[in-house]
């Protein structure tokens, strides 16, 4: 008995020191999961956002931003492309002219991007009528001056803005064009402040990262003061013009809704910086509004761009004078850049590369160092440079590296999207009573759009003008003045003289408009003449 008590004894002890062992090695599993999980849930707990926090700042960011945005609407806007007597777009349908995303380009596309090889629009034979758009802004110094897209109002022949900083001023400004850069989709616009006004900040848009919180606010729709909100969906997307065969670069996506009518106003993030100007939303051709993609222009090119806009009104472009295209994997291998470049496929005569060493087929890798490897990055390099600089180009010529220096001259107007008018054209139009006038061109006389095949075509009545107030409407046809046939600008502005040769203080001037097909009438119109 006394042996197996002792027994006994033996199985209780180890059983104790079994338990024992398994319990601190519980304790110790326990405290290395709690360790583990204190510091793995910890850090997610601390990148946790407060939405409560989150609201507060759009709502403060609402208040800080909205009272420096306006509401712009352009006048008088002619409508290309429609011929008399059909229905022209209503004036929403406006909102749908800005740029809309155009998907890279594939290799050996793009030629002349940047360097003023751009096929030129077909010019619309016949102007049909003015309409109204809008769009949005914002208030870019506290004396006036407003920052808004290109196309909000160009071609406007009046310009109005409201202001949204005190509740008790609903009156239109009218608003002066100072200057616009088609090329990066940016205007300015100056009013005559009643006031000091309060203004944005412009940001860097060099610092802005994909998730980036932003927020969207204009005028969609004609709806003013809107706000949308949403985050940076993507850097660096190209868009293209609808317009001119050229890309806009560099541009923010976004997934903030912007709409017809935001065109121009601001894209700001948390701080209230301006990191972009909106501009265009993707668009399948079937949906006019937001389908969750817009873009908005980066705010280094307003750096860039809108202080030489306010001091001259026009930003001048280095320019090569030059087509180029990209390369793909197998031109590359073929012209022996590896890393890519912008191929010379032209080089117009007249330009200043005519005048270097550069030679077609030469691929392009770097300017004054820095490195190219796109044709859009060329562009962007030269664009940016002053006309008359001096530039060294680093190129490869039958595979062996190469340096040609040429001295940049300035981008003619036609290339960077503002029209340039001949001076005859331009003198036809100060002396006219408010009309510009332009000469029927063959395309013209084939396609039967105008009342006449012969004489001057009425490309813009003046507003406010003595044309407007007799009814002179776009693309109507001016045959004679007091009796004397006209069919050039010369010929024009020499009647014209005669005119005033007469002594009498008006002219008379005998007009043919098309009212429908075969259905044609002319009639006269006595407009004072200008006093010297």
């Amino acid at each position: 008995m006394s042996e197996l008590r002792t027994s006994s004894h033996r199985h209780t002890h180890l059983l104790i020191i079994l338990l024992s062992v398994l319990v601190g090695m519980v304790g110790a599993v326990l405290a290395l999961v709690a360790t583990y999980d204190h510091h793995s849930v910890m850090p997610r707990a601390e990148a946790q956002v407060n939405p409560a926090h989150l609201q507060d700042s759009f709502v403060s960011l609402a208040e800080k931003v909205r009272p420096a945005v306006v509401n712009i609407r352009a006048e008088g806007i002619v409508l290309p492309g429609t011929q008399y007597g059909q229905q022209g777009p209503s004036p929403d349908e406006l909102f749908k002219q800005f740029p809309f995303f155009r998907p890279p380009q594939g290799p050996g596309q793009g030629q002349g991007q940047g360097q003023g090889e751009e096929e030129q629009a077909p010019e619309s034979p016949m102007p049909q009528r003015s309409a109204e758009a809008g769009g949005s802004g914002w208030l870019y110094s506290d004396d006036g001056y407003i920052v808004t897209n290109a196309h909000v109002v160009r071609g406007a022949q009046k310009v109005t803005v409201r202001l949204y900083d005190t509740p008790n001023d609903d009156k239109w400004y009218t608003a002066k064009v100072v200057g616009m850069d088609p090329r990066t989709e940016l205007a300015l616009l100056k009013i005559q402040a009643p006031r000091r006004l309060p203004v944005l900040e412009v940001g860097n848009s060099k610092e802005t990262k994909v998730g980036e919180w932003v927020m969207a606010v204009g005028s969609p729709f004609g709806l003013e003061q809107t706000v949308t909100v949403g985050v940076v969906s993507a850097e660096g997307r190209s868009i293209g013009s609808e317009v001119k065969d050229y890309d806009i670069g560099d541009v923010i996506q976004t997934d903030a809704a912007i709409n017809p009518g935001n065109s121009g106003g601001p894209l700001v993030d948390l701080e209230g910086r301006v990191i972009g100007v909106n501009v265009a939303i993707a668009s399948n051709g079937l949906v006019a509004g937001n389908v969750g993609v817009g873009f908005a222009i980066p705010a280094d090119d307003v750096q860039v761009v809108i202080p030489e806009l306010k001091e001259k009104g026009v930003f001048a472009r280095g320019w090569l004078g030059i087509g180029i295209a990209d390369l793909d994997t197998n031109l590359r291998d073929f012209y022996g850049a590896p890393e890519g470049g912008a191929l010379v496929t032209s080089i117009m005569p007249d330009g200043p590369a005519a005048q270097s060493e550069l030679k077609l087929k030469d691929v392009i890798v770097a300017v004054d160092g820095q490195k190219v490897t796109s044709s859009w990055e060329l562009s962007k390099y030269i664009g940016r440079k002053r006309p008359n600089a001096q530039v060294a180009l680093s190129v490869v010529r039958d595979k062996q590296a190469q340096e040609v220096r040429i001295t940049l001259g300035q981008m003619p107007g036609k290339y960077t999207g503002l029209e340039e008018k001949p001076a005859e054209a331009a003198a036809a139009e100060a002396a006219t009573l408010g009309l510009t006038l332009r000469e029927i061109t063959p395309a013209d006389a084939q396609n039967g759009q105008l009342a006449r095949d012969h004489g001057l075509v009425v490309a813009k009545v003046g507003a406010n003008s003595e044309a407007l107030r007799h009814g002179i409407q776009n693309g109507d046809v001016l045959l004679d003045v007091n009796n004397q046939p006209v069919t050039t600008l010369a010929e024009y502005k020499a009647a014209l003289d005669a005119a005033k040769q007469t002594g009498k203080p008006y002219v008379v001037m005998s007009f043919a408009r098309l009212r429908g097909p075969n259905d044609t009438v002319t009639f006269p119109v006595d407009l004072d003449l200008p006093t010297q």
